[in-house]
């Protein structure tokens, strides 16, 4: 048996979140001292909780993981669940490349403006936004 900290170590997870996969019924502990309430896990529960966090990265909600470790998904259902979750992150990417691509050029077209005692192509930039000022380090609406 393992300590809730030396399995969350183990593990590479918090304490808190050993105990917040306990209160959700995700992955609970192989024992609970009654008098104390300290939890205690075994060796070959790593497995699940690798598991667990390999399918979180995935980005898969707790809710989904918990139906996919449990059987309650099939496996043509999980190939469409990582379909999905294939689409949503090249969605991403793409919205990203192109949020890369308006702050590259809002930086490009910031570089040559600089009058002196002026604070860097930020505030060349931060000028250029409709309603924007700086606030410490931050640019702001």
């Amino acid at each position: 048996m393992l300590s809730i900290g030396h399995f969350a170590r183990h593990g590479r997870v918090s304490v808190r979140m050993l105990r917040h996969y306990d209160a959700i019924g995700l992955l609970q502990p192989a024992y609970v001292d009654q008098v104390t309430g300290y939890r205690s896990y075994d060796a070959e529960q790593l497995s699940r909780l690798n598991r667990i966090v390999a399918l979180k990265d995935l980005g898969f909600t707790l809710q989904q993981v918990q139906s996919i470790l449990d059987d309650i998904v099939s496996v043509e259902e999980l190939r469409g669940m990582l379909r999905l979750r294939q689409a949503e992150l090249q969605s991403q990417i793409a919205t990203d490349t192109a949020r890369m691509a308006q702050v590259d050029a809002r930086v490009g077209s910031s570089r040559g403006h600089h009058a002196g005692g002026r604070r860097s192509d930020q505030v060349d930039l931060a000028s250029r936004v409709r309603g924007a000022h700086w606030c410490g380090q931050f640019l702001v609406q």
